[in-house]
């Protein structure tokens, strides 16, 4: 039986599981074997008060043998114990299936990671609250003494990229903007809280800010470009070059048109690109998956005694 975790942004997620699911019967077909769909909220694979997965399964003896997953989740593991878990098939199936040449930094060096898609991240504000004149187009925007800041649970995959990126580009003002940021509650849910007046600033996905436009609540676009969040396909070392058919399915024109319609960049280059060059400004200065990683890990244990709910 192979097992197939697949954990993708919550705009998406339905969506991309039931294509998968639709599917499964062609697919062991194909690779000759029974396919077990997981995601992270399945009883085997959740875990009490964090959104982190991927180390409690590899601690359980149950890691999957295929995954799609955020990049963040690979942040707590250092580079030899990636080399050790995962396959190179990455880097195979890369050679076979290029990465368009927009997003062509991230393929990976190693082998061990191929994009399927990059969620884009973006700050957003009340605009009857905070004075346009007060922002410059920055994510430094956020660390304004002048307005309040909220942030989705620190332990969500887009609030480790956000987090890791500022934490690793303004180190010197990090830790005063973390006194005053709230961590709590969902992606979703920022535009609500931001939109009601409760707090000044906060971010989320691009997709849903784009939708919260019409009121209130206005995206801030900053001269940095929006922060990436990418989706990666990983093998567990060891497993069969058939299960590639599994990015076959997820990298082909009918799921990543549907991407790409929300607000996604999409790594086949037969989709048109939902962003501009400047909004994906950090793709093309890219400085590797390792600065990426430790950027995410340093926020992460930056914030490690902080207990949630506390």
């Amino acid at each position: 039986m192979i097992r197939f975790m697949l954990h993708t942004p919550v705009n998406v997620r339905g969506r991309m599981l039931d294509y998968i699911k639709a599917s499964l019967k062609d697919l062991e077909e194909e690779i000759g074997d029974s396919i077990q769909l997981f995601t992270p909220h399945d009883p085997e694979y959740s875990s009490d008060c964090t959104e982190e997965w991927l180390t409690p399964s590899i601690e359980k003896g149950i890691m999957p043998d295929v995954i799609i997953t955020h990049a963040t989740e690979f942040a707590s593991l250092k580079e030899e114990a990636r080399r050790r878990l995962f396959s190179d098939l990455a880097g195979q199936y890369a050679k076979l299936n290029p990465i368009r040449e927009e997003m062509s930094r991230l393929c990976d060096p190693k082998g061990i990671f191929y994009p399927i898609s990059v969620t884009p991240l973006a700050m957003i504000y009340n605009s009857e609250k905070v004075n346009t004149e007060d922002l410059n187009g920055s994510w430094t925007d956020l660390f304004n003494d002048k307005y309040s800041v909220i942030f989705p649970d620190r332990d969500k995959p887009l609030c480790r990229a956000v987090g890791g990126y500022l934490k690793a580009n303004y180190p010197d003002q990090f830790a005063k903007f973390e006194e005053k940021v709230v961590y709590d509650g969902s992606p979703a849910n920022m535009l609500r809280l931001v939109a009601s007046g409760q707090y000044d600033m906060s971010m989320t996905l691009l997709s849903f800010a784009s939708i919260a436009q019409q009121g209130r609540v206005k995206i801030n676009k900053a001269n940095e470009g929006y922060i990436p969040l990418p989706q990666l396909i990983v093998w567990k070392q060891g497993v069969s070059e058939r299960l590639s058919v599994l990015a076959d399915k997820l990298t082909g024109l009918e799921m990543q048109t549907y991407l790409a319609e929300q607000d996604t960049w999409t790594i086949n280059e037969n989709v048109p690109l939902a962003g501009t060059s400047q909004e994906m400004k950090q793709l093309t200065e890219w400085k590797g998956w390792d600065f990426y990683l430790e950027a995410v890990d340093a926020f992460d244990k930056y914030g490690s005694h902080d207990k949630k709910g506390d």
